[in-house]
């Protein structure tokens, strides 16, 4: 697995989830799109909070062919969101009205993804050389997870080759995803689109930027894109592992990495995030991309360090 980080940073892995989990889960957040839009139109998101439903996002300056809804991680998940010891800058959870099941099986969903994702947190340490524990600092005191619920409408005189997401890469550190029966995520290899087929009982992890930068270039984000499904509605669950807001992510000191020099100047987390999510709500020109704090760049965030 570590091979396939190296070369193009997007594999399958097995979990030991229960089915109840994942199927009841995916029978929520399938209902959820069936609600009547004006329903959905109550948790929407807004400029100024990131969190509950969309359907007119941007990637890379594209409008996606999607709805989906998104909710954060809760430091203290015994206390309202909007509590101040829940306090995110990326906003307030917004859950829609009348729909008490739905809050609770993905907060049960959520955190079953919080614990995958320190495993797999620790699996790229033990990769690294390091100690399991190591890469647990960048998530503390509290990481800015959030999970994502994607609904991609039947389409079916959409061309073979037609997008529902354009190509980009993920912001943060890992993405755990998991597909429905039906196909349309490609990953870039060598130039060429590969179909990443949904496996039952699997997950499909996909390296982030600030792993690509925590490694130096040694893990690689992958490259993805989403196909429009001309046979059926396609539905999938995206877990995006993120560091805590304050972290500045860098490169690994050099023997852990297996390098000279770092390839990176230092990226904090939470300026990174709200510049994506900006090009994310609306479409303000090229979105910010960790090649703009490479160390021999030109210009761009780079020069303002």
């Amino acid at each position: 697995h570590k091979q396939r980080c190296t070369v193009c940073g997007t594999w399958h892995w097995s979990f030991c989830i229960t089915r109840y989990s994942l199927h009841h889960c995916c029978c929520c957040f399938c209902r959820f799109f069936k609600l009547p839009q004006g329903v959905k139109d109550g948790c929407r998101r807004s400029k100024d909070n990131s969190m509950g439903y969309f359907n007119d996002e941007f990637t890379k300056q594209k409008l996606d062919i999607k709805e989906g809804f998104d909710f954060r991680h809760t430091p203290n998940p015994d206390l309202p969101d909007h509590h101040p010891d829940n306090y995110d800058p990326q906003g307030v959870n917004r859950w829609p009205q009348g729909q008490p099941y739905f809050k609770e099986v993905n907060e049960r969903y959520f955190r079953e993804m919080t614990r995958v994702a320190f495993c797999l947190l620790e699996v790229f340490a033990i990769g690294l050389g390091l100690e399991p524990r190591a890469l647990h600092y960048i998530f503390q005191p509290t990481h800015t997870s959030f999970l994502r619920l994607n609904h991609y409408p039947v389409a079916p005189d959409a061309a073979p080759d037609s997008l529902g997401i354009s190509p980009h890469k993920d912001a943060g550190f890992l993405t755990v995803l998991v597909q429905d029966h039906a196909a349309g995520l490609q990953v870039l290899r060598n130039g060429v689109w590969h179909l990443v087929p949904p496996l039952r009982g699997a997950f499909t992890i996909n390296v982030g930027d600030m792993a690509q930068v925590t490694t130096n270039d040694r893990f690689f984000a992958s490259d993805h894109r989403v196909l429009q499904s001309r046979d059926s509605d396609r539905y999938s669950r995206a877990f995006f592992f993120n560091p805590s807001h304050a972290a500045d992510i860098k490169p690994l000191a050099m023997e852990a990495v297996g390098d000279t020099a770092p390839h990176y100047n230092p990226i904090n987390w939470w300026d990174f995030r709200r510049k994506r999510f900006e090009g994310d709500y609306a479409d303000v020109g090229e979105e910010v991309q960790i090649d703009w704090y490479k160390l021999d760049a030109a210009n761009g965030a780079a020069d303002s360090t």
